[in-house]
């Protein structure tokens, strides 16, 4: 896939008006690196149509089930996709992909497979399982980082580089769904920054903006393990993900972000701003049973460390 948005319109002032053919130079070195690295790439399932769009699910084994169940090897977030709908198997070098009986049936390219009939995949072939559309691209396919990195600028807030609201949910919803299938532990922290609004009023916008990429920072480098999910939430609120956390370790790691921030020297100008955090930690009970009700429990117990002083965390209630 090529993108030509530095080529001059037709008919612009940017030609010479002569005959001869012009090489456009490149970076050689960049491309070898690209190239290198989409080699390291395992063949991979893009959503193009779904949630969350984007998305790359790799083939790291020999057979991945798909399907709506969060106990899937490959788990998609479609209630019009069967709990088990199909499955991918690597053999001989190719990626096959079969139907398992799903009540709506599995399309490639349009056309449907038929049950326990293993088609192989080729390169950007369309799969369709319910509303979902998937393309396949093969092992080593530079396209696979540029669908990567386009996945990234969607889901990224553009001031702090981490995760944006949007795709927090997204991931919140099938965290969730699969913490609760698999009864393992899940935790969530909400915060924000104390008495932000008065950073922005004394300082001034940029300094608050300074403030919090400063602030995502600090936590993202010091304090997030490699499969959390760590994202501004909106304005100074974030939110972090913790799968297979429990309540104990959740409140720790809140603890230790708090004490980072407030030890932290914000400098801005010269100045060093005064800077502290307010968190609620809410874990996944038996009483929880939709991921926004987590969601609200975490932001019920930061608005309570917010009344009791702040800079503090607070644990939710049990509902």
């Amino acid at each position: 896939m090529a993108v030509f948005d530095d080529l001059p319109p037709p008919g612009s002032d940017d030609t010479d008006g002569s005959d001869s053919t012009k090489v456009l130079s490149s970076d050689q070195a960049t491309m070898n690196q690209e190239l290198a690295k989409a080699k390291e790439q395992e063949a991979c399932l893009i959503i193009i149509r779904g949630t969350p769009q984007g998305h790359r699910f790799f083939i790291t084994q020999d057979e991945m089930v798909l399907g709506r169940d969060p106990t899937a090897d490959i788990s998609i977030l479609d209630q019009s996709i069967s709990r088990r709908h199909a499955k991918v198997t690597k053999s001989g070098g190719k990626v096959l992909i079969t139907d398992l009986g799903s009540a709506n049936g599995s399309l490639i390219n349009d056309k449907k497979l038929a049950p326990d009939a293993p088609r192989p995949l080729a390169k950007e072939d369309m799969i369709k399982l319910g509303n979902t559309v998937m393309k396949f691209l093969p092992q080593g396919e530079l396209e696979t980082l540029y669908m990567g990195n386009l996945g990234s600028a969607a889901h990224t807030d553009a001031l702090t580089k981490l995760y944006n609201k949007r795709y927090l949910l997204e991931v919140l919803e099938v965290e969730f769904k699969r913490a609760k299938a698999l009864h393992t532990d899940f935790a969530l922290l909400f915060f924000d920054l104390d008495h932000f609004k008065k950073v922005n009023d004394t300082y001034g916008h940029d300094a608050g903006d300074h403030v919090l990429r400063e602030f995502a920072a600090l936590v993202r480098a010091n304090h997030i393990r490699p499969k959390d999910v760590f994202a501004r939430y909106g304005g100074e609120e974030f939110v972090l993900l913790l799968a297979n956390t429990g309540i104990k370790d959740a409140s720790d790691i809140a603890e230790r972000i708090r004490g980072a921030v407030e030890t932290h020297a914000f400098i801005y100008e010269g100045k060093r701003l005064s800077v502290t955090t307010s968190m609620g930690v809410a874990e996944l009970t038996t009483g929880i049973e939709s991921a926004n009700s987590l969601l609200k429990h975490a932001d019920q117990a930061l608005y309570a460390a917010k009344g009791a002083g702040r800079n503090q965390v607070v644990i939710a209630d049990a509902p």
